[in-house]
């Protein structure tokens, strides 16, 4: 292994929102944190050296994009997902969230529906609700332990005021792989409805099995509005570094956008925004190839090891991420109860279900990218904790 994935970083002593953001002691004894989507890895090298040289120049005011930035995003997308795209495509945002929001505030009012299927990320929530738009719920439902959608639901949510529809592509938290056959049966229903997509794409890369489709290309067929949000962040672990892009139909989609995002006073490009992308997306492919096989042999490991030895736990079929998402259901517990369980017993901090919305209650959900030694140790805590109990 060329790169230090096995090394441990101690982080506890940083501002990491990780470990700083909730109480990580308990009479003593430290809880480590498998909550907050990031890695304890160290960025790719050829990211480093990219903005250690930004940081050499000593100024850092405002900044605009260079042609490179786009070449970088274009060559990922093509390499990587077999998207072709035009520079006039894509337009720099400063998270993905933003992005969200710039989207909500450009093609829906307030008091418009966004439909989306649940359990679902956290900030989708806050997004919608924030921009003053409503949230229509429609569960995911399980056949033969793999979530899908439940298109009989969704005819049954949407209204004459639902304007959008948010589709997490692969689904976090349940793993989800949309198979294009599902990506097609969304389109035709997003079609019947008049209904603009917006593809939440920030794992896209970490699937494991079966194949990443992007919906711009199934929506394209269609011809049904698209915005794609995706970003380097989950990919190379620099999430901090604030940078994302919206992919969008043409020029006249992104100038709409970027009217709305002039007109809000946006965060715009920022200092490190160019050399973290180009670092990742043209020079730091081998360093992902081995964190991807790295984080997929974690994630084997703790599926089989928690199916072999604490059976109360059930674990769905989960194909993408570097998350983990797990039925406590078996534990005859309550929610706040099973969140002191796993604290209390097994050392461990999860995010619990109910950051994903009701339907996620009595589920936990766990951040495996991390040292394989680490999880290695909390499977040992945790057998002990649910051996004591069950």
């Amino acid at each position: 292994m060329k790169y230090k994935f096995d090394e441990t970083i101690d982080r506890s002593q940083t501002n990491a929102f990780k470990w700083k953001a909730r109480l990580l002691d308990n009479d003593g004894k430290k809880i480590y944190p498998m909550w907050v989507a990031d890695m304890e890895f160290d960025a790719a090298p050829a990211i480093r050296k990219r903005l250690e040289e930004r940081v050499k120049e000593g100024v850092y005011g405002y900044e605009l994009l260079s042609d490179e930035y786009y070449a970088a995003v274009k060559h990922w997308l093509k390499k990587k997902h077999n998207c072709n795209l035009e520079t006039d495509q894509i337009l720099y945002c400063a998270n993905m969230m933003c992005g969200l929001s710039m989207i909500l505030q450009t093609y829906t009012e307030e008091n418009d529906e966004v439909l989306m299927n649940v359990p679902a990320y956290g900030n989708f929530y806050n997004v919608i609700k924030g921009c003053k738009r409503v949230v229509v719920e429609s569960r995911l439902k399980e056949i033969d332990q793999r979530f899908t959608f439940d298109l009989a639901d969704m005819e049954q949510r949407v209204t004459e005021k639902t304007r959008a529809f948010l589709l997490c592509n692969p689904h976090n938290p349940t793993g989800t792989v949309w198979t294009s056959e599902e990506l097609e049966q969304i389109c035709l229903f997003c079609q019947k409805h008049h209904l603009f997509i917006i593809s939440d794409e920030a794992h896209f890369d970490f699937v494991f099995y079966g194949q990443h489709t992007m919906m711009k290309k199934i929506a394209d067929k269609y011809q049904i509005p698209t915005v794609t949000i995706i970003s380097p962040g989950k990919s190379f672990n620099v999430a901090g570094i604030q940078t994302a892009a919206l992919l969008v139909e043409g020029i006249k989609t992104k100038n709409e956008l970027f009217n709305t995002m002039h007109a809000m006073a946006y965060p715009f490009e920022h200092a490190f925004a160019e050399a973290v992308t180009i670092g990742a997306y043209m020079e730091s492919e081998e360093w992902f190839e081995e964190a991807y096989n790295y984080i997929k042999s974690n994630k084997d490991m703790v599926v089989k090891y928690l199916k072999e030895n604490i059976p109360v736990l059930r674990v769905p079929y989960s194909e993408a991420t570097y998350l983990l998402w797990v039925d406590c259901n078996g534990m005859k517990m309550d929610e706040e109860e099973i969140m002191l369980f796993w604290e209390n017993e097994c050392g461990i901090m999860p995010s619990a279900g109910s950051e994903f919305g009701d339907s996620g209650k009595k589920f936990i959900r766990l951040n495996l990218a991390c040292p394989t030694k680490t999880i290695e140790s909390a499977l040992e805590k945790m057998k002990k904790g649910f051996d004591r109990f069950f």
